[in-house]
């Protein structure tokens, strides 16, 4: 018999800031000039279903929706307990979205800080090929019914916006991505089965 209810998790990068400039990478870098830009100190956000599977794009690659562990400690972690059909709507978005190529708009994530209103890049990501981690994640919540991101406009969402949406939600639940749970096994803090949920 199946759960009534499912666990999704929003995954948000906070970057180390404290790292000095010259020593940051290109991809540290813009990951700094994102999260500096923002309320929330986050510069890239992924969906994360029960199965470990992560749905998302980073700086210069192509849409993913990959197993992922989260093993960085700079991840900080959202999780909804939603309705079975929203969580199988979410998953469906995902999976129809990797039949398109869709590709990294760096020009589009810094467009989402200056557009008060929706100017640039207001087409969906499936039919404009191109999105950045916050819009395409949007979309895919709002594809499924999530409440939280309803009143979002995608091609101004930033990782701070959907962060500070879920944040204060009365569905946030206690959970984390099997790694972490495994971690927190490993040193006595948690006791029970493999996996969590």
């Amino acid at each position: 018999m199946e759960r009534p209810s499912r666990i999704l998790t929003v995954a948000f990068l906070f970057p180390d800031l404290s790292k000095p400039w010259l020593a940051m990478s290109a991809d540290e870098r813009f990951n700094a000039i994102v999260a500096r830009a923002c309320r929330f100190p986050c510069c890239h956000v992924e969906l994360v279903f029960e199965d470990g599977m992560a749905f998302s794009i980073f700086s210069r690659s192509r849409l993913f929706f990959r197993q992922r562990s989260f093993a960085n400690p700079e991840y900080r972690l959202i999780s909804l307990s939603v309705p079975r059909a929203e969580y199988q709507a979410a998953y469906a978005f995902c999976a129809a979205a990797m039949t398109h190529e869709i590709g990294f708009n760096e020009i589009g994530i810094y467009a989402a800080y200056l557009q008060p209103c929706p100017l640039l890049y207001t087409q969906p990501s499936m039919e404009a090929g191109h999105t950045f981690c916050s819009k395409v994640v949007t979309e895919a919540m709002q594809a499924a019914g999530t409440p939280e991101a309803e009143p979002l406009v995608p091609c101004t969402t930033t990782p701070s916006m959907l962060y500070g949406a879920l944040a204060e939600s009365r569905r946030k639940i206690h959970h984390t991505v099997t790694y972490k749970c495994e971690q927190l096994r490993q040193v006595g803090c948690v006791f029970g089965p493999q996996t969590p949920g």
